[in-house]
């Protein structure tokens, strides 16, 4: 997938999960819904990030440049991801912003909804479980 970074370097979101359990949001800096979770996107990737997840914005659908800006406004810290032509997003089948989308350790979508939710926290809590569970040693 043709992603770029803030800074214009071409990536994959694989890169951006390295292995790891994360919540996805797709948006956009002119969605009024998206803009207004953004707080809440910053307090769970610093959550996530303790408990070895991460949280990967995309903006979809804008200049690179124009996101980078809006980012910076904000004070955004956690991973932004730029996706102008929307290729991620139709090879996802997701057109609508903001979706939020929760990925297991292996990359494989385990939940796809709208806002960030309740139900999209509790599927990012069950994957982070499932990884604890995963790695843990077998009971004696």
């Amino acid at each position: 997938m043709p992603l770029l970074t803030l800074e214009g370097q071409p990536t994959r979101l694989q890169q951006a999960l390295q292995g790891r359990v994360g919540l996805i949001a797709v948006w956009a800096t002119w969605c009024e819904a998206c803009t207004a979770e953004l707080d809440a996107l910053t307090r769970l990737a610093d959550r996530a990030a303790a408990r070895g997840a991460v949280v990967v914005a995309v903006a979809v659908g804008e200049k690179r440049g124009t996101v980078a800006d809006f980012v910076a406004r904000r004070g955004l810290r956690y991973a932004q991801l730029v996706d102008e032509e929307f290729h991620l997003a139709d090879a996802l089948g997701q057109s609508r912003v903001p979706t939020t989308l929760v990925v297991d350790r292996n990359g494989r979508i385990v939940f796809t909804g709208g806002v960030l939710d309740e139900a999209a926290l509790a599927a990012l809590r069950s994957a982070l479980d499932q990884r604890v569970a995963s790695a843990a040693p077998p009971a004696p």
